[in-house]
């Protein structure tokens, strides 16, 4: 045994040397991909520049660590790497805490976080990592933005946003606390701005048809599919064209067994054809005030949300009898901008809106039954039965559809720590013209100093004044800037190109070889809360495939396959520096080792169950790692120690069943181990490793209750099960997993293999 290899557990020494060692042979770049040759993108989340890395980002990488690791053990060529998410709310307001720029400040975090993860041991390729504020990195957002607006799909809106007047500036939802300003404490509004939104709808459709197929690639994790048909909000229905020619509206509703029972029709403000229905002095300054932001934070809840009566009203397609027509924000939240029956005796909001509209009160009581509700009072005698609902909405011309809750949304802020929107105001008459592809990217002034009051961006004049780039006459820049979530639309995609080849114009890069091999990404692991994220980034994707630059990616889909974990919480609450249950991985790091803190976070639970972090699964773990390092070198200590075989007469062998018996037990943990690998069940694929290593203790003691001792034939065959459980730790405990290789004899400048059943027998 190498004098290097002490007989005590020593995880920083370990670490630290492993380390070294991976960075001196580069061992986690990313190699080319050779045609044919199986090949994996696994795509980590992008970090917010936060500051620290959290228990959160340990459990998250660790999975995808793990599925890495296992990976390159089996002969793929990997791609691991990420981009930290380094524009935002989130950034800004640690820059304001702080009294700095967003630039140093996302800077001095990028530094600091990636200083984290290394200590971790992850397999990034680090040469591929990126920060979404390079201006390199921008000019993505930006000509994902023109493209886009050239397609149709980006345009130019109202919409309402929290407004504080006494700061002069918009909120953000995590800036609102009980209806005020985090920072003056001063009420907030909402008011009309004129924003830039990103047009789904298009695609929303082909992202619900193509979920069968993620779900039947075996690779889309439940958990990851319910969060798209959660997003997505498909409501399955029944449509009826109502009114005469002219006049005509298509209602929806979700029963379609009661249609017979809708007494009032509502109408999202959003509907294109709401200007027509809104045709009263009364209800166009009714519907102007609610686009206008006439709100209070206040009166968002169901009982109070804005309702304006057109006066007109529509025939009920049961019975001709009218019902009124109403406009309300309501209907958006639950089936899009669309319209709607009213069904007070099947929906609670139904209920709640027909209450406010003085119906009688039998009529609004859901719990009555649909026939009670309907029938009661109008006109039959007491002996006389009413027809089943379902005969009564039959024969009124509906028809199958369905409706979406997932619908176009804002990505412009009115921040000034993002993406510069490509969009300059001629003072002439070109009004809004798209800045070219070939002066992108427009640079963000780096020494922004933001206070939390107005916007800076829009107070520089050096950023503002400009050309226009049709006439050439003075313009003015867009001030807003592009939401992070939008440049969330793209950080899939930059890891695939080659450092040096990312300079080149975008369209040259789309057709980079080496894109092109990796998209599209084999899996994605990150948190339950992606589920928004993953499903937008679907929709670009098809969106730039029907565009061109994507068209390799027939089914529009940019992850073959997903996984979603779920938080990491402290006696059931999530984790907050506010509620003082925040874990510290440096802590845990420097005092148990990286690999303990590692496998502490996949022993704890399945990735698709919350973990409740507690130190009994880090000490469980810190017990198991020092137990099979300080067992390793005694048993490899005591068969090097071993006298050569005698060449006398043999002894009988009276022990080879057990080796048998342990052979089995091995050939049956690479079996399981990599069908749970396979699953990224790492949390069943760790309980297995230690079964293992139980019964590679419990060959020794049954050979010794059986003979006293073991002969050289017992002693190989459990040296060949320890390198064996060396090899399957690797995925999660990759330092102490190589040292024991490189220590029972193999080469440690080369990727530790995954063990086949040829491993099992001794050299």
């Amino acid at each position: 045994m190498p004098e290097q290899f002490s007989k005590r557990y020593d995880p920083q020494t370990i670490e630290a040397r492993r380390q070294a060692a991976w960075r001196a042979r580069d061992a986690f770049k990313t190699p080319s991909v050779a045609e044919g040759a199986p090949h994996k993108y696994i795509k980590p989340s992008a970090p917010f520049t936060s500051g620290n890395i959290h228990i959160g980002h340990v459990r998250s990488y660790s999975i995808g660590d793990a599925y890495a690791r296992f990976a390159r053990a089996r002969g793929d060529a990997v791609l691991f790497a990420f981009g930290f998410d380094a524009f935002g709310l989130p950034a800004e307001l640690g820059a304001i805490d702080r009294g700095e720029s967003p630039s140093d400040w996302v800077a001095r975090c990028a530094e600091h976080m990636t200083g984290q993860l290394q200590r971790l041991g992850y397999s990034f390729d680090w040469e591929r990592t990126f920060l979404s504020s390079d201006a390199l990195m921008y000019r993505w957002s930006q000509w994902l933005f023109l493209a886009l607006l050239e397609a149709g799909l980006v345009y130019r809106g109202t919409g309402n946003v929290d407004w504080c007047e006494h700061c002069s500036t918009t909120l953000a939802t995590i800036q609102v606390e009980n209806g005020l300003c985090w920072r003056c404490h001063n009420p907030v509004q909402l008011i009309q701005r004129t924003q830039w939104y990103l047009r789904i709808s298009a695609h929303v459709p082909e992202n619900d048809r193509r979920l069968e197929e993620l779900a039947a690639s075996g690779i889309w994790d439940e958990s990851s599919l319910a969060s798209q048909r959660f997003v997505l909000g498909r409501v399955d229905g029944v449509e009826v064209d109502l009114g005469p020619d002219g006049e005509a509206l298509t209602a929806f509703t979700p029963h379609d067994d009661a249609i017979a029972l809708a007494r009032f029709v509502l109408i999202s403000p959003r509907h294109p054809d709401v200007e027509a229905w809104a045709d009263t002095s009364q209800a166009r300054e009714r519907l102007e005030e609610l686009r206008s932001g006439g709100l209070e934070r206040s009166d968002r809840d169901a009982e109070a949300i804005p309702l304006i009566d057109t006066h007109r009203t529509l025939p009920s397609p049961a019975d001709g009898e009218p019902l009124p027509v109403l406009i309300s924000p309501v209907v958006d939240g639950r089936f899009g901008a669309t319209a709607v029956f009213g069904i007070p005796a099947r929906d609670h909001t139904d209920a709640l809106i027909a209450g406010r509209l003085s119906l009688p009160a039998d009529e609004i009581t859901p719990e009555k039954s649909p026939a009670e509700s309907a029938w009661n009072g109008a006109g039959e005698s007491e002996g006389e039965s009413a027809p089943p609902i379902a005969d009564r909405s039959s024969g009124i011309g509906q028809r199958p559809a369905v409706r979406y809750r997932a619908n176009d949304f804002s990505i412009s802020r009115q921040r000034s720590w993002g993406t510069p929107i490509p969009i300059v105001y001629c003072d002439g008459n070109c009004g809004a013209v798209p800045v070219p592809e070939e002066q992108l990217p427009v640079l963000l002034p780096l020494d922004l100093h933001p206070t939390g009051t107005g916007n800076p961006l829009a107070e520089r004049e050096d950023f503002v004044q400009t050309t226009c780039p049709r006439c050439g006459g003075p313009a003015r820049r867009e001030t807003d800037t592009l939401d992070c979530h939008f440049d969330a639309l793209w950080l899939w995609v930059p890891v695939c190109v080659p450092p040096a080849e990312r300079e080149r114009p975008l369209d040259e890069i789309f057709t980079l070889e080496d894109l092109r091999a990796w998209l599209p990404s084999e899996r994605v692991v990150a948190g339950s809360d992606s589920g928004n994220f993953v499903f937008d980034q679907r929709i670009v994707t098809k969106a730039l495939r029907d565009l061109g630059p994507l068209a390799f990616l027939a089914d529009g889909e940019p992850f073959a396959g997903c996984l979603f974990h779920e938080m990491v919480t402290a006696d059931g609450r999530k984790m907050s520096k506010h509620l003082g249950n925040v874990v510290d991985p440096d802590e845990l790091v420097a005092r148990y080792g990286a690999d303990t803190v590692r496998l502490a976070t996949l022993y704890a639970a399945r990735p698709q169950r919350a973990l409740n972090w507690s130190d009994s699964a880090v000490l469980r773990c810190h017990r198991f790692l020092t137990q099979v390092w300080e067992y390793s070198q005694a048993r490899l200590a005591d068969a090097e120690a071993r006298a050569p075989a005698d060449d006398g007469e043999p002894v009988k062998d009276t022990t080879e069943h057990l080796r048998l018996k342990l052979a089995q037990w091995c050939e049956k943990a690479v079996e399981k181990i990599t069908e749970d690998m396979q699953g990224l069940e790492m949390h069943s694929a760790v309980r297995n490793v230690m079964r293992l290593f139980d019964r590679i203790k419990d060959f020794e003691k049954r050979v010794t209750a059986h003979q006293g001792e073991l002969s050289r034939a017992d002693s190989d065959a459990l040296i060949v099960a320890l390198t064996l459980l060396a090899q399957l730790l690797g995925p999660f405990a990759p330092h102490l997993s190589e040292e024991l290789w490189i220590a029972f004899g193999n080469d440690g400048d080369t990727q530790t293999p995954w063990p086949g059943v040829s491993s099992l027998e001794p050299a």
